[in-house]
């Protein structure tokens, strides 16, 4: 192998693990944002259920919305962190759209 050739090599591999970083930290940042959603969700949930038993009627609905987004965010948190990890052992699943890629999903009005 010639001079050039490692050379190559090196630097091919250095920039595949500064994409693999990249991807994880995008990862990352995703993982805090689902979070986030999830936490807000609880915590409108704990006010649905502290407003309840003041007596204040919730609208229909409201508390399994609210179970649902925490659900759902509870999901997005185990594919992403399964993403996390795949990343880290450096392999890709061809077809897999990083969510920094979808369009964000608009947020429910809060109560």
């Amino acid at each position: 192998m010639s001079l050039m050739d490692r050379i190559t090599a090196g630097l091919d591999q250095i920039g595949r693990k500064a994409n693999q970083a990249l991807d994880e930290g995008k990862l990352r940042m995703d993982l805090l944002r689902v979070r986030r959603r999830k936490d807000n969700a609880a915590r409108d949930l704990g006010y649905l259920t502290y407003r309840q038993s003041k007596g204040a009627v919730p609208a229909e609905g409201e508390a399994e919305g609210l179970l649902r987004r925490i659900a759902e965010a509870e999901a997005e948190i185990e594919r992403l962190e399964a993403r996390v990890r795949e990343v880290r052992a450096g392999s890709k699943p061809p077809g897999d759209t990083p969510p920094a890629e979808r369009p964000a999903e608009p947020e429910p009005p809060k109560t």
